[in-house]
């Protein structure tokens, strides 16, 4: 299995985030809106109804038990909309559907992680960036288990994690602006960020590659 070494620059690969979000940036916020409100908005009425020490407990778990679902359905609709095939918000409840899977493979990248920055905080970043592709390789081999999806995130990121995070560096203004607009911001930077990540994913696996500046999507089974 060939390995791939992304050499595209950020620019490119944000322009390629660009060029799928064309006409479809109403769709992509109205899915990061409902993706925040279904994770938001029970945190907080769990807080207001039990109290902050128990509301807390409640919100984190929660969290802890939807989260999984909740981004391989985020993640779902994010790749179909940079695929050109049709994406609806409601795609973000997609991950119910493999519930089990998706809570497994959210509970095995967050151990995996805390056991990495017991050692030391970069150790984790480190590791949050080896596990990162893994639930764009669950939605892509569905029958895979959820350590295989996690082994094969590990060898697309071989020599590639600096590579994604200097891209993530590249949105730093965007989070400046989520932070001076209350949070707003998030809305347009989270579908703007995830979409990258699908275009260096795609690079990634060979899916995709740079024509004269242009990112074209090709399927493997064509």
């Amino acid at each position: 299995m060939n390995h791939i070494i992304i050499t595209d620059t950020c620019y490119t690969i944000r322009k390629g985030a660009r060029e799928a979000l064309s006409g479809n940036w109403k769709s992509a916020m109205l899915a990061t809106l409902l993706y925040l409100a279904v994770i938001l908005i029970p945190t907080f009425m769990a807080i207001q109804l039990f109290g902050k020490d128990f509301g807390t407990g409640v919100a984190n778990l929660y969290t802890f038990i939807v989260q999984g679902a909740f981004m391989l359905g985020y993640a779902f609709f994010i790749i179909k909309l940079f695929r050109q095939q049709p994406a609806s918000p409601s795609d973000v409840f997609y991950g119910f559907e493999h519930f089990g899977k998706a809570f497994f493979l959210s509970f095995m990248m967050m151990l995996f992680i805390l056991l990495w920055s017991l050692l030391l905080i970069i150790p984790g970043i480190i590791a949050s960036y080896r596990y990162r592709l893994a639930y764009y390789i669950m939605l892509d081999h569905p029958s895979i288990g959820v350590l295989e999806a996690i082994e094969e995130s590990k060898r697309l990121m071989r020599g590639n994690k600096g590579k994604l995070f200097l891209l993530d560096l590249t949105f730093i203004g965007w989070g400046i602006l989520s932070i001076l607009t209350f949070g707003l911001g998030m809305i347009p930077l989270m579908p703007y960020m995830s979409t990258a990540t699908v275009v260096f994913y795609e690079l990634a696996n060979g899916n995709i590659t740079e024509r004269t500046a242009q990112l074209s999507y090709e399927s493997k089974t064509d």
